[in-house]
């Protein structure tokens, strides 16, 4: 009887456990939608190689992703050569994770990833920035970039262009923008 109790009651607390993890989780990717606007999506392997080689890194690049998720564009960043890259992600868990992943790779000294909204974040020595947001937040987020970036500054968009800046390359709906003095 004993044994049953306790096999019942160790089997609750799992249950009970595997909630909290999935409101912890499902919850956090809730976070964007109603703060920012923009789900966690990933992009495709070859989508992100193709954004790295269009970011054409170089050893003095400093990288900033918007919305950086799993840290995916973090890492392949420092791989092709950038000298660090910052990663603003308001979910919790995906935060952990690229953490972790930038741990794992060890590049813990040269990737950065904040919990909080890239709306707030200080891309002022940013030359690359990648990004992948939906069509209403671009007017604002053009706003913010050509206010805050140094001139040069390269600018990556995944699928979704700015209304008012002209892309210098484009392929496969990925484009490409810089910074310039105007």
């Amino acid at each position: 009887m004993e044994l049953a109790i306790f096999i019942i009651l160790s089997g609750s607390i799992i249950v009970i456990l595997a909630c909290l993890a999935s409101i912890f989780w499902f919850g956090g990717l809730l976070l964007p939608i109603l703060f920012s606007g923009a789900p966690f999506v990933p992009s495709s392997k070859e989508r992100v190689d193709t954004m790295i080689k269009l970011a054409n890194i170089k050893p003095t690049d400093h990288v900033v992703d918007m919305g950086s998720g799993e840290g995916q564009f973090l890492i392949k960043s420092i791989k092709a050569g950038a000298q660090s890259a910052d990663g603003y992600e308001i979910h919790p868990g995906l935060v952990v994770f690229s953490r972790w992943r930038a741990k794992r790779n060890k590049m813990q000294n040269k990737i950065h990833v904040f919990q909080k909204s890239f709306w707030k974040a200080d891309v002022s020595k940013a030359t690359i920035v990648f990004l992948y947001l939906l069509p209403n937040h671009m007017v604002k987020l053009e706003t913010k970039l050509k206010n805050e970036l140094p001139i040069g500054a390269r600018i990556i968009s995944n699928e979704f262009t700015f209304p008012n800046w002209t892309p210098v390359k484009q392929e496969e709906k990925i484009y490409v923008y810089e910074k310039t003095g105007s």
